[in-house]
């Protein structure tokens, strides 16, 4: 996600502030009521002013040697004369990276990890910005800046090497790509999802987030990939995962700070599958999301697509997400004194949802639309069935599904897990079948 942040704040600097206003807006979006402790309030403040100030850095890496082995674009930061790794973002075939970063000033490197050891080694093909005047060139990036850096052209190993740390210290969220855990781990206590709304830096610095498998890597088992909603962790697909035919199929979950801007996370995980690309050779992946993850996922397959990925996405569902976008985040954006970053992009009609909103869905991607709605209401208790099932989605989705549950509790329904299961199947079927 290339960030890296300390925030300290200490109770002295606390604001005065409409507590009423703030809690009606949170109990809007989402309807989740959380407590928010006047200290906290500042953080939250702070850390959601950096979020808005991000800027990024873009760019393609050429290379002219070693085609077929992973190429990696590495943006470092000035620290005591040396230059410190800040992110490694793995470049796909259409040699493009982009880096999320906060307002200061940055050098970017490329090179060929011809062992795909994912570490960079002095004798491999390397190149930088700067390199023909042997000087590594300064990116200044301000608060919202959008850069597109001199593309990087690799012919060769670096013979005028630049001074940077002899050991490169990775982002957490760049270690747990692929990394097994269980259900049971830690990282996933609902306080550190809380985390992930209010105070999205923490969470990066201190949880890393990732896109983690539930059991070793097997190649003959298709990845089921899931993506959870704002305040959300692993542990809201426990039972739709303890139901899976495990032997057919293997769980891989997406952990991202649900506060945070929604193409930053996308772009990870474009960035985390190029990853897992290069490492597994992986073919085919279904994608399944709920609520706040449907907009994350439909982001994540457009860039796939644009960027002709050859990781093919064999099945997509989304569950209950807002896709046109919630009012009350829009609210929440123009009158709250204190705005979560993802507001701005689940907002009704902001420039995210238009954009994911234009974009036309594949018709060689299956995708199944869910949808569900409490008695008496026009909506299943948190997003309406407005903003669930747009028009254009069903007219993409492959089948449409509905049911009569909460927002939350769709992900517990018995009858909505056993269809989950026969979609799996039928689609598992389908692919042999198309072989």
């Amino acid at each position: 996600m290339g960030l890296k942040f300390f925030i300290k704040v200490s109770c002295k600097d606390i604001m005065p502030i409409d507590l009423a206003v703030l809690s009606k807006i949170v109990l809007i979006y989402l309807c989740i009521p959380l407590l928010l402790s006047a200290c906290s309030l500042p953080e939250i403040s702070k850390q959601s002013q950096i979020m808005n100030s991000l800027g990024d850095i873009a760019g393609e890496v050429n290379v002219t040697v070693a085609n077929d082995a992973p190429v990696h674009a590495a943006l470092f930061i000035k620290d005591n004369a040396l230059l410190d790794l800040v992110d490694l973002y793995p470049v796909g075939s259409d040699g493009k990276y982009v880096f999320h970063v906060i307002p200061d000033t940055y050098f970017i490197a490329a090179y060929v990890d011809t062992n795909s050891d994912e570490i960079y080694q002095v004798d491999e093909p390397a190149s930088y910005l700067g390199i023909t005047e042997a000087k590594p060139k300064e990116v200044r990036v301000n608060a919202g800046e959008k850069i597109v850096a001199e593309n990087i052209t690799i012919n060769g190993s670096i013979n005028n090497r630049f001074e940077e740390k002899e050991e490169w210290s990775y982002p957490q969220y760049d270690k747990n790509i692929g990394r097994v855990v269980s259900l049971d781990d830690p990282i996933f206590k609902r306080e550190n999802a809380e985390m992930g709304l209010w105070r999205p830096l923490d969470f990066i610095d201190n949880i890393g987030g990732g896109l983690f498998f539930l059991q070793e890597f097997e190649e003959e088992k298709i990845p089921v990939l899931f993506v959870h909603g704002a305040i959300g962790t692993a542990l809201e697909w426990k039972e739709i995962i303890d139901s899976m035919d495990r032997e057919r199929f293997q769980p891989w979950v997406m952990y991202y700070p649900s506060g945070g801007r929604l193409d930053m996370i996308s772009n990870y995980m474009i960035q985390a599958m190029t990853t897992l690309k290069n490492r597994h050779q992986i073919k085919q992946i279904y994608v399944i999301a709920h609520s706040m993850g449907g907009l994350v996922a439909r982001s994540y397959i457009m860039k796939n697509t644009e960027s002709k990925s050859t990781v093919k996405i064999a099945l997509s569902m989304t569950i209950n997400s807002p896709m046109k976008g919630i009012g009350s985040a829009k609210s929440g954006v123009k009158y709250s004194p204190i705005v979560v970053p993802s507001w701005h992009d689940v907002a009704k009609d902001s420039e995210f949802i238009q954009k994911i909103s234009a974009w036309t869905w594949p018709a060689d991607i299956p995708y199944h639309l869910i949808f569900s709605y409490e008695s008496g209401e026009g909506s299943d208790g948190v997003v309406s069935l407005e903003s669930q099932i747009p028009f254009k989605l069903q007219v993409e989705a492959e089948k449409v599904y509905g049911f009569n549950i909460s927002h939350a509790g769709i992900l517990k329904d018995r009858q909505f897990i056993t269809m989950f299961n026969t979609i799996l199947d039928e689609s598992l079927n389908r692919n042999v079948v198309s072989k």
